[in-house]
């Protein structure tokens, strides 16, 4: 007796598999519920890339953290081992390496606190391109509604047409703060590039001077 193939089973973790794109067939447009899948794929797509985000910059975060504690190891055994005939332009020249090693230190972490949270939101920064994003963003659905009686009668009155504009608008949302956290992200991993060298600077003229 022959024995039936079992189907495999489908794999968990995996993500929904993208929608399809009209752009690559020649079939006809996307439907409006299609496009409202197409745009749901993107948001998680979005979502997923700002924990990324997040992540890379949290890494960074502890990586400056200590680059900051090496720095002040370096400034205390420096004044530790300090001898009064050290010469004026010595002490000068630490000063200088010390305050640049620091200064670069605290821009790289405010690059990276900026990619986790930013200072300013979305909203704020575009406020003129960003409609209502009522049901996918709380704060434009609170503000859009008094009470849950008025909640649960605007969902009740949404069509297919309404929910791809708000999607749209969150979208357009999750974009632009992307864009402006990879930023952030990418000003502090270059400033922290600096940081390595000044602090290689300033061990290698903190050994110098004591060993003078």
């Amino acid at each position: 007796m022959t024995e039936t193939p079992r189907a495999k089973p489908a794999q968990s973790g995996k993500g929904k598999p993208k929608p399809s794109d009209p752009s690559q067939g020649a079939g006809d447009p996307l439907t409006t519920s299609d496009l409202v899948d197409l745009t749901k794929w993107h948001i998680d797509r979005y979502d997923r890339l700002r924990s990324s985000t997040s992540v890379r910059a949290s890494v960074l975060l502890s990586a400056n953290a200590v680059l900051a504690t090496g720095s002040l190891i370096l400034v205390n055994y420096h004044i530790q081992t300090v001898k009064t005939s050290h010469k004026l332009w010595i002490e000068c020249l630490f000063g200088i390496f010390a305050a640049l090693a620091l200064a670069l230190i605290l821009r790289s972490l405010w690059g990276a606190i900026n990619a986790i949270a930013a200072r300013k939101t979305t909203r704020a920064l575009h406020s003129a391109e960003i409609p209502s994003r009522f049901l996918f963003n709380w704060g434009d659905t609170l503000n859009s509604v008094d009470g849950h009686s008025d909640f649960a009668r605007k969902v009740g009155e949404l069509d297919l047409e309404a929910v791809l504009g708000h999607s749209l608008a969150e979208l357009w949302t999750d974009i632009l703060q992307h864009s402006q956290r990879h930023r952030h992200l990418r000003s502090a991993i270059n400033t922290f590039r600096y940081c390595i060298m000044a602090v290689l600077g300033l061990a290698m003229f903190t050994f110098a001077a004591a060993l003078s």
